[in-house]
């Protein structure tokens, strides 16, 4: 953050806070709706505003913070501090049943184990209609499948492309472990997400 933003924060100049909004507050909202145990609008909004404050506050006090870091982070201690996030306020029964819940098929999504490409993304095999394009709400339910820590770090790593050392200090996983629990992220939203496309297309409800 440029010495000139920190000095128009300060002095409370609504277009540097402007500024900053316009880049990260989605970032922001998404993460809430994903790892809050309440993600109702209501909710995400309150405590994505009380996440701002603090952090337009360490930016000015500190000499250069990146600010989609002590956003995001803050996002993820308020939450944690209130007892939001999702898998904190989980009671029992529900608890029982995310553990309970099958994991997605990923047959066709990748080659197999005696392919030269093995692991890689197979582009011949799709589900997907033609043109179909997921909506907000289908790709929310799809990352909430997930478990709380890989949620996290897919919408940390992926969506707002914090490095691994960025977002060790926010989730509480060292950058050395962070490419298992993402590769296996990311392979589970994706067959979540085609689960919620092959209910639409068939008209069957979502679960």
């Amino acid at each position: 953050m440029t010495g000139a933003l920190r000095t128009a924060l300060a002095s409370g100049d609504g277009a540097a806070v402007d500024t900053l909004m316009n880049t990260d507050h989605a970032l922001a909202v998404l993460l809430a709706e994903a790892v809050g145990a309440c993600p109702e609008a209501v909710a995400v909004v309150a405590v994505v505003e009380r996440a701002w404050l603090d952090t337009v506050a360490v930016l000015v006090a500190d000499t250069d913070p990146p600010v989609r870091v002590a956003l995001l982070g803050a996002v993820l201690r308020l939450m944690r501090e209130d007892g939001q996030l999702d898998d904190a306020a989980a009671t029992p029964d529900s608890a029982t049943a995310r553990s309970q819940e099958p994991e997605p098929s990923r047959a066709g999504f990748f080659l197999p184990p005696d392919d030269r490409w093995a692991g890689w993304w197979n582009v011949d095999v799709s589900s997907w209609p033609a043109g179909w394009v997921p909506t907000a709400e289908q790709v929310r339910h799809a990352v909430r499948r997930l478990a709380l820590n890989q949620r996290t770090l897919l919408i940390l790593r992926d969506a707002a492309k914090l490095s691994a050392t960025e977002a060790a200090p926010i989730t509480g996983t060292e950058p050395d472990d962070q490419g298992r629990l993402l590769d296996s992220a990311r392979e589970a939203y994706v067959a979540y997400l085609d689960e919620e496309c092959r209910a639409v297309d068939s008209g069957a409800e979502r679960r």
